[in-house]
């Protein structure tokens, strides 16, 4: 059902691009690279008290007062994105974006109880996702006209996929135990994105975009199934385990109008 209903969105704002036909406005590409970085994203058991399968954190306190977990985030990292759009009047745009971000690094500790020492935590993530995006465009409510500035603020919605590596913990204070890797994990889910920026007008037809942008990209999580465990090789089954995942960025992009 939720995937339907984004799709219903994406779709109006896909509609909104043949909205007023009346006003001959000018169709465009967009194209741009963002530098991103990683809010908390703090990992815990989708069910807590589960037992069959059993959790894997559990509903107690870890060995720092905390509720046991993994504490950190994925860092930093690139975006790509192209999309294609219309200046549907002269203060708004929309445009349907296809959003990639590699090379995420999870990277934080766990606090089991009774483990001494640390117990760092890794896995990598990507996530694809592909929005529909609405910008109101400032420069003609604001009598800019005769400026090269496009200032502009916008917002989008969509679907993402976002896929989440085995995560592996280390206990390098325990004699016997020394690491435990969990099932990757795979979830569609819903995003959004806040944005401000300006438009540098460099010709008639190329403006150069430079942006500030928030997104919610949903949840990462690990799949139910079999935890590999060194001094249990045969493992045993956790139940999943999930985190949000927000990010802000700045981008830097080529809108290219026809």
């Amino acid at each position: 059902m939720k995937n339907k209903v984004l799709l219903l969105l994406i779709g109006q704002v896909a509609a909104l691009l043949f909205a007023f036909p009346g006003y001959a406005g000018s169709w465009y590409l967009r194209g741009s690279l963002g530098y991103e970085w990683s809010c908390t994203a703090d990992f815990s058991d989708r069910n807590s008290l589960s037992t069959s399968p059993p959790a894997l954190f559990g509903y107690v306190t870890g060995s720092d007062g905390r509720p046991i977990g993994a504490y950190g985030d994925f860092g930093k990292f690139p975006g790509f994105e192209i999309a294609a759009g219309r200046n549907v009047l002269p203060w708004l745009r929309a445009d349907l974006s296809l959003c990639y971000r590699p090379d995420m690094d999870y990277r934080g500790h766990a606090n089991f109880a009774g483990v001494p020492g640390q117990q760092p935590v890794r896995s990598e993530a990507h996530s694809l996702g592909l929005l529909g995006n609405v910008f109101l465009e400032l420069a003609p409510l604001l009598n800019m006209s005769s400026s090269r500035l496009r200032p502009y603020v916008g917002g989008g919605l969509g679907i993402t996929c976002n896929r989440l590596d085995r995560m592996i913990y280390e206990f390098p204070g325990l004699t016997n135990h020394k690491v435990s890797i969990t099932p990757a994990g795979e979830k569609n889910d819903f995003t959004f994105m806040l944005t401000a920026g300006t438009g540098i007008v460099l010709s008639d037809r190329v403006i150069l975009d430079i942006a500030y942008r928030y997104t919610d990209l949903g949840q990462m999580r690990t799949d139910q199934g079999n935890m590999y465990m060194n001094n249990l090789p045969q493992g045993i089954v956790i139940g999943e385990t999930r985190t949000d995942l927000r990010c802000h960025g700045i981008s830097l992009g080529i809108r290219y109008s026809f």
